[in-house]
């Protein structure tokens, strides 16, 4: 350090631009890191969203097949919309949730035929 009140100026100038350009250089850094996991998120995002669409066209699919197309003759039953999706459910059960779905479709258009089955006639 000087004694010169110029020189102590001009340190203290060169010391605020070098932390000025550090500060920068930082920020910079920063914002293209954040780019990145901006992107990343953005993928992921569009893979969730085409999941859910898949899982989505599988389920009005088997709703329409395995419910709906076997319940269209029975005049007696008036047959509800598709049932919303549950937003609590987790997309890692799917096949769960098919095996406890499955076993009960078949129940419900066994008793629906059964029922149905004398009106026949």
């Amino acid at each position: 350090m000087t004694d010169d009140p110029s020189a102590r100026y001009k340190e203290l100038l060169d010391t605020a631009h070098r932390a000025a350009r550090t500060h920068s250089e930082h920020e910079r850094a920063r914002s293209l890191a954040l780019i990145g996991e901006i992107a990343a998120e953005d993928k992921e995002i569009a893979a969730a969203t085409d999941a859910e669409a898949k899982v989505t066209e599988e389920v009005t699919g088997w709703w329409r097949r395995q419910v709906a197309a076997p319940l269209a003759d029975v005049s007696w039953l008036t047959l509800g919309s598709l049932p919303a999706a549950d937003p609590s459910a987790d997309p890692e059960n799917l096949k769960d949730y098919l095996a406890h779905i499955e076993p009960a479709t078949d129940a419900l258009n066994t008793a629906v035929r059964r029922a149905n089955w004398p009106r026949r006639r």
